[in-house]
């Protein structure tokens, strides 16, 4: 009975073996035959990795082929928190290498150090400059990995960066043009696939292997030398007058080409620590303001259409003791001007003239349809983000002083574009083109809209140049040698809470050269401070400058003899 218990254990125990050995065999056969694929795929998935290859974003171009933004390679450098630990002296090496601050490597070693020993992705420092990262790649550490990447640069600064926009860190568009047409310049990145050796190196190179598409490149309308001087003598024009701030717009009045857009404070693209949101602000299309006297424009043209017999001589206005009552409101002239004509008034830039000349008219409240015609009140569609489209009041909610202080750029408001687009139809014999920032190809068709006759529009200038060029008109810090100008200035107190302050808006729109008009430029600057803070005081001379170099800049022909 003795023997026969020691028998029976080992063959139980052979027994279980057996089965054991039975188990795991059958389980062998079934992971090769059944599970097979599946654990194939996973064991590929935890080794297979993939490289992105970045693709090159679009350049965009002026009118002339001068980059104003384009992509400079650079690198970026991460590690691998499964091969590096955040105490490790090649960690330490890197970070000093790329000299980052004290306060940058305790926050990458805190990241690092969360992950350790597990496989990851930790930025170390992103748009390395090539030389540092070779020397990053020279030290040939496991885990330390630099992948190219581009870096965009802007040439022009602060000069165009309100048009150009710029990009953040992942190369997606933030402003201006580079935020319009993020899609059009943006390309489609690359990638390669590879397995992973049990060191984290390449084993093997997969044949899945996807080059990037580059973005398309952007050629716009304006011209760099144009834009500089605009941007030259903008920052010249509020610095002297310790103005808050500016705006220039320079368009080619035949085919809506946008030229030059300045504003003043800027900020540099290149260097994003002074770009606060008011900086960025493109204020010539984002910014609306009751204009003031440079609106009497659009009254002039007005009466001129649809008034009767309305010329620039007659009829003639008394504007006489130089105010007028409307109801309980009046309407003042700084001073008496007596008997008006059209040009008179437009050259003296009278508030009781135009509103006389306006309530004067058959139909007065046709001035919101004429206002809107030219394209007040609406935006213009300029390929720009943030455009605002102003306000024209409905005219069935006016009375008579409404319609007055309308005539003189009140009541409503508007931007600077929304302004020289609407002097530019003038300036092209009546015709009406949408303004654009892309250059047009060669023989493109243009869409215009006729807004005024050739004789009406001829007439206008005419006047205009009697604002700058005749003796005692408002405009004549516009003047400028060798070149006729058609212009008007503006001056108009800004509403603050709802009231107007002390604070002006001066403004100057013009023509050059007058007798064949080929540009129009407008100039607001806002909040001038001291005695002199009227349009032609502030404003006109920035004109002068801007205009006479714009000239000179494009070969136009002189249109004048000075003696």
């Amino acid at each position: 009975m003795s023997s026969y218990r020691p028998k029976l254990r080992h063959l139980v125990v052979i027994l279980l073996l057996l089965s054991s050995f039975i188990v795991l065999f059958a389980k062998l056969i079934y992971m090769e035959t059944v599970q097979y694929p599946k654990l194939k795929q996973e064991g590929d998935n935890r080794s297979d990795r993939s490289i992105d290859i970045k693709s090159y974003r679009g350049i965009i171009l002026d009118r002339n082929g001068n980059p104003l933004a384009i992509s400079t390679p650079v690198d970026t450098i991460w590690v691998d928190p499964y091969y590096v630990s955040a105490d490790s002296p090649e960690l330490k090496e890197v970070m000093s290498i790329l000299n980052l601050s004290k306060e940058k490597r305790e926050k990458i070693e805190r990241q690092v150090r969360v992950r350790e020993g597990r496989s990851g992705f930790v930025y170390i420092e992103r748009k390395v400059q090539p030389y540092l990262s070779q020397k990053v790649k020279d030290l040939d550490i496991t885990g330390i990995h630099v992948i190219r990447e581009f870096k965009r640069y802007y040439p022009m600064a602060e000069v165009a960066s309100h048009v150009v926009g710029f990009t953040n860190v992942d190369g997606k568009g933030q402003e201006g043009l580079e935020l319009e047409f993020n899609q059009f310049l943006t390309g489609q990145d690359g990638y390669f696939e590879y397995k992973k050796d049990l060191h984290g190196g390449v084993a093997k190179v997969e044949d899945n292997f996807i080059l990037p598409k580059n973005g398309h490149n952007l050629q716009i309308s304006i011209d760099s030398r144009l834009q500089y001087v605009a941007y030259k003598y903008l920052k010249k024009g509020v610095i002297k007058t310790n103005s808050e701030a500016g705006s220039v717009i320079i368009e080619n009045i035949h085919t809506g080409e946008i030229l030059a857009m300045a504003n003043y404070p800027s900020y540099n693209p290149n260097s994003m620590a002074d770009a606060y949101p008011d900086r960025r602000r493109n204020r010539a299309i984002t910014d609306v303001y009751e204009l003031g006297s440079v609106m009497k424009v659009f009254a002039a043209v007005t009466a001129l259409i649809y008034g009767d017999n309305v010329t620039p001589e007659e009829p003639v206005i008394n504007s006489h003791p130089g105010f007028y009552r409307i109801g309980k409101n009046t309407v003042r002239d700084e001073r008496d001007y007596g008997e008006e004509d059209l040009r008179y008034i437009l050259m003296k830039s009278s508030n009781v003239g135009i509103s006389k000349m306006i309530l004067g008219l058959t139909d007065p409240t046709i001035l919101e349809p004429s206002l809107r015609n030219f394209g007040f009140g609406d935006k213009t569609g300029i390929q720009l983000p943030g455009e605002r489209d102003g306000f024209v009041p409905v005219k069935d909610k006016w009375g008579d002083f409404q319609l007055a202080t309308l005539s003189f750029g009140y009541g409503m408001n508007a931007t600077d574009l929304q302004l020289v687009a609407g002097v530019s139809a003038i300036a092209n014999d009546g015709k009406y083109i949408k303004p654009t920032i892309l250059k047009r190809k060669p023989g493109e068709e243009i869409d215009s809209r006729v807004v005024a006759s050739k004789k009406v529009s001829e007439e206008m200038i005419s006047m205009m140049q009697s604002v700058v060029e005749d003796s005692g008109g408002t405009g004549t810090n516009a003047r400028i040698p060798l070149y006729h100008v058609a212009g008007k200035t503006g001056t108009a107190r800004m509403l603050a809470g709802g009231t107007y302050g002390a604070k002006y808006l001066a403004s100057f729109v013009g023509v050059v050269p007058a007798s064949d008009p080929q540009l129009a430029i407008v100039v607001t600057i806002k909040d001038p401070k001291g005695d002199k803070y009227g349009g032609g005081s502030v404003a006109a001379p920035v004109f002068a400058d801007v205009a006479l170099n714009s000239l000179q800049i494009l070969g136009i022909k002189p249109d004048k003899i000075d003696n």
